[in-house]
């Protein structure tokens, strides 16, 4: 996966077997312990949602990539302000593997519409991805990193400075993305008069937000009219 910003990341783990373990399982995001959906979404073209925030494709990457760059600069605030010693190994490996199995979870029925697979029907994506951690025997403070990025409406809340750190990362961009998505669909409905479930692959919701701002409904219609 060349230029691939996912493995650019991972190549900051500093410790080698933790570094190979999570390059291993980017470029080739498949179960070894369980099989597979016959339909599913590909990890690059995946939303991480099916309403809700980065619902649109590639909206799991972009979303991982956000995560782990919050998570790290929080990591930095956190050793400079508070002199707090943090496991960046941990938290690198824990943000990039979090939601990683979603893809196995969602299949598009049509441009823009996500449905669950097979597989999703009958397991989350919190459960495949400790699965497979578990089946690769990744360190213990990476699994639970992962199995507590929910927070409290997880199945164990952060127990480590490292866990913490990825929930809260996982939190903000989330939110701030589920509330420009939001603004974004108000904004063309207002200026386009369309109704859209999710944004074309070509659009971005920030740029929708962006030309609203600067030109109004004029500019919003110029650059998207014929997007959307």
């Amino acid at each position: 996966m060349k230029d691939d910003p996912l493995i650019d990341l991972a190549q900051k783990i500093n410790n080698p077997e933790l570094r190979q373990k999570v390059i291993e399982l980017l470029k080739n995001p498949t179960l070894t312990f369980l099989d597979h959906p016959d339909k599913y979404t590909t990890l690059k073209d995946s939303p991480a949602s099916k309403r809700r925030h980065h619902s649109y494709q590639r909206g799991l990457v972009i979303h991982t990539i956000a995560t782990t760059k919050l998570a790290l600069s929080l990591a930095e605030i956190l050793e400079e302000v508070y002199k707090v010693r943090v496991d960046r190994d941990v938290v690198i490996a824990a943000s990039l593997l979090h939601d990683l199995f979603k893809h196995l979870t969602y299949f598009e029925v049509y441009p823009g519409k996500y449905v669950r697979s097979k597989l999703g029907e009958r397991l989350d994506h919190l459960s495949l991805i400790i699965g497979e951690l578990y089946a690769r025997k990744f360190p213990l403070d990476v699994i639970h990193a992962v199995v507590a990025h929910h927070g409290d409406n997880g199945p164990i809340e952060p127990r480590t400075i490292e866990a913490l750190l990825v929930h809260m990362a996982d939190r903000t961009d989330a939110e701030i993305n589920d509330k420009v998505l939001f603004a974004a669909k108000e904004i063309i409905k207002e200026c386009l008069m369309k109704e859209v479930v999710t944004l074309p692959k070509e659009v971005s919701p920030y740029e929708v937000i962006l030309a609203k701002k600067e030109g109004g409904c004029e500019e919003v219609r110029r650059r998207f009219s014929s997007m959307i």
